[in-house]
C-alpha cells in the first residue's frame, strides 16, 4: 500500500506534534513554516503544562474587568479599538460565550484536553530522552488582595471537582513552600496537578527528533495559494514551489483565518500579544512558578533563567513591542516581589508572541466539513504549550482513521459558521 503523505503548516508545538504521531505511524510528512521556527509562541511562552488551567478566556466577568483595564496603559488586557469586521463578529461572539453556563461546559473538556496533554508530554520525553527541565511540582497563584484569594478559591473547589490536587494556603504556608521569594500576599492556591519546563529546549529537542525519524521540514517557506477542486485540497503554492499531499493540516496560529479565508471557511479569530523576557541571574530564583494574580503575570525558573511572561494585548498581527505594556509587567513583578528593583530589568530583550484566541476561549481541533481533506490545529489561546500533544493526537488519529481520543462539538473547527 502507497505511503500516506501529509503536509502540516506551522511548526509550532501543534505543528510538531501533528507530524511526530503520525510519523510514528509511517506516514510522510512534510511540515512548512514561513519563519525559521525559532521564536515563535512555543518557545517564549511560560513553559507552563497546567490542567489547572479549566476556565476559557471567555469566562463571566472578564467583559466588565476588560472594560477597566482598556484605559489602563499598562493593564493586562487590552483590545486596539479599530473598525474592523473581524474583531466586531469575534466581539460580538465572546460576549455570547462568556458566560458561567458555557465556561462550566468548557471546563469539561478543557480538563480531558489539559490531563491527556501532560500525560503525552511525558511519554513523549519519556520515550525519545528529551531533557527540557520538565518539573511536576506544582503552580503557585500568589494573591495580593482577599477578593482575589476568594476568586481563587472558586477555582480551586472547581480544580477538586475533577480530581486535581488543589489548596488554598494562608502566607505563612505559602512562605514554607517557597522561602526565598518575599512575596507580598496575603496568601495564595497552590496547583499540585500543573508542571513546567524551559519550551526553547523541548522545541529545539523535539525538532531534532522529528528530523532523526525522517520527517521533512521547510522553513522561511511563504504559503502563498491553496489550490482546490472537488471538496478536496490539490496543492499548495509556496515560495519553494509547490506542494501536494493527501491531507492538509493547518496549524498556523494567529495566522490561520487568513489563510482560510483563500478557502472561504470561516474561523472567527483574534491574535492576542503576549510579551515575555528571561533574567538570566536575578535577585531570587523561586522554586515553583507562580501567577501573579491581580497582575496577571507569570514567573518561571527555567534552565536558562527567570522568565516572566503576561500580557493580552488584541491588536492585529503586528509583532512591535508596546513599551508600555512590557512596563506594567515589570510594575506587577515588583508590587508583588519587592525584592526586584528597577535596575534588575535594565538589560531585558523582550520577545512578543501572537496567541491565536477564538471567542470562546476553545481550540479549533479537527476535519473541515468543506474540504474532506483539510485539518485544523489553531486557536488555543494561552494554553497553546500546554495543548500542542493532544491537539497534535487527535489529529493524526482523524487522518489514520481513527476515533478521536477527546470528541466533543465544543472543539468543532466551523461551530460559529
Amino acid at each position: 500500500m502507497e505511503t500516506k503523505k501529509v503536509i502540516v503548516i506551522g511548526a509550532g508545538i501543534v505543528g510538531l506534534s501533528t507530524a511526530y504521531f503520525l510519523r510514528k505511524q509511517g506516514v510522510e510528512v512534510t511540515v512548512i513554516d514561513n519563519t525559521d521556527g525559532s521564536s515563535n509562541c512555543s518557545t517564549g511562552n511560560a513553559g507552563y503544562v497546567a490542567p489547572s488551567h479549566l476556565i476559557p478566556l471567555a469566562s463571566p466577568g472578564i467583559i466588565s474587568q476588560g472594560i477597566k483595564w482598556m484605559f489602563n496603559p499598562e493593564s493586562p488586557f487590552y483590545i486596539k479599538p479599530r473598525l474592523n469586521r473581524d474583531l466586531i463578529k469575534w466581539g460580538l461572539l465572546f460576549k455570547k460565550s462568556a458566560t458561567a453556563i458555557k465556561s462550566k461546559g468548557a471546563a469539561q473538556v478543557l480538563y480531558d484536553l489539559t490531563v491527556q496533554s501532560q500525560n503525552l508530554y511525558e511519554k513523549i520525553m519519556g520515550e525519545e530522552g528529551i531533557e527540557a527541565g520538565y518539573k511536576k511540582s506544582g503552580l503557585l497563584m500568589i494573591c495580593k488582595t482577599e477578593s482575589a484569594l476568594h476568586h481563587e478559591i472558586e477555582l480551586v473547589e472547581l480544580a477538586k471537582s475533577f480530581g486535581l490536587e488543589a489548596e488554598v494556603l494562608s502566607r505563612t504556608e505559602t512562605e514554607t513552600m517557597e522561602p526565598s521569594v518575599q512575596y507580598n500576599m496575603v496568601g495564595s492556591v497552590y496547583f499540585g496537578c500543573d508542571a513546567w519546563m524551559t519550551p526553547n529546549v523541548f522545541m529545539g529537542e523535539f525538532k531534532q527528533k522529528l528530523e532523526q525519524i525522517g520527517v521533512k521540514f521547510q522553513y522561511n517557506t511563504q504559503l502563498d495559494r491553496i489550490i482546490h477542486k472537488a471538496g478536496k485540497i490539490d496543492k499548495i503554492i509556496t515560495s519553494n514551489g509547490e506542494l501536494s499531499a493527501d491531507e492538509y493540516v493547518l496549524s498556523a496560529g494567529s495566522w490561520s483565518p487568513t489563510l482560510m479565508k483563500q478557502l472561504k471557511v470561516d474561523i472567527p479569530l483574534q491574535a492576542g500579544k503576549g510579551y515575555s523576557f528571561t533574567l538570566p541571574t536575578p535577585v531570587v530564583m523561586p522554586k515553583l512558578p507562580s501567577i501573579l494574580t491581580e497582575g496577571r503575570v507569570a514567573t518561571t525558573p527555567m534552565m536558562h533563567g527567570l522568565r516572566i511572561a503576561g500580557t493580552m494585548e488584541i491588536a492585529g498581527t503586528g509583532l512591535n513591542i508596546n513599551e508600555r505594556r512590557v512596563q506594567g509587567i515589570i510594575k506587577s513583578v515588583k508590587e508583588f516581589m519587592p525584592q526586584f528593583e528597577e535596575q534588575d530589568f535594565s538589560q531585558i530583550e523582550t520577545w512578543a508572541g501572537l496567541r491565536p484566541c477564538t471567542p470562546d476561549g476553545l481550540p479549533y481541533i479537527g476535519r473541515t466539513k468543506k474540504y474532506k481533506n483539510l485539518l485544523v490545529g489553531t486557536g488555543h489561546a494561552m494554553l497553546g504549550f500546554t495543548l500542542g500533544p493532544i491537539t497534535g493526537h487527535m489529529l493524526s488519529e482523524e487522518i489514520l482513521g481513527r476515533k478521536p481520543s477527546i470528541v466533543s462539538p465544543l472543539l468543532d473547527v466551523e461551530r460559529f459558521a
